[in-house]
């Protein structure tokens, strides 16, 4: 049975949510998982999230000056965000809705302004996917 988070995806769109993701533990030279904070930007059906990752970026050599958007948590208190992060929006994914999470804020209507720099950010990179890919 679908839950009501997934019934309602629409509404969830443009809000931040913790999402259960794989990850590979270089440690333990294995494959796990952690919940990490992702963006909600679409609902393709009843049961996934397109979703962009909200991500700490530790190694600074892997952040994108073009697509990764900065977001800092003393900037943007409300996404409760704990470090400061980048919305990588050159890394677009999806999610089922049992991998969901904590909510932890909404971008689209708290900080709008940023939300359409992410979006901007994020039609530009597919426009440029799809113009390389031809």
């Amino acid at each position: 049975m679908m839950n009501s988070k997934a019934r309602n995806g629409d509404v969830m769109i443009g809000k931040i949510y913790l999402f259960v993701t794989p990850y590979y533990d270089a440690a333990k030279r294995q494959n796990d998982f952690k919940a990490r904070p992702a963006l909600i930007i679409g609902v393709p059906d009843l049961g996934d999230y397109n979703i962009l990752p909200v991500s700490k970026v530790t190694k600074k050599e892997y952040i994108d000056s073009v697509y990764d958007i900065p977001i800092d948590p003393k900037s943007y208190p409300l996404l409760n965000l704990k470090e400061f992060s980048y919305a990588r929006t050159h890394k677009q994914t999806y999610s089922n809705y049992a991998s969901i999470g904590k909510y932890l804020g909404d971008m689209q209507s708290d900080y709008p302004d940023l939300y359409l720099q992410v979006l901007e950010k994020l039609e530009e990179y597919n426009n440029n996917l799809i113009i390389n890919a031809l």
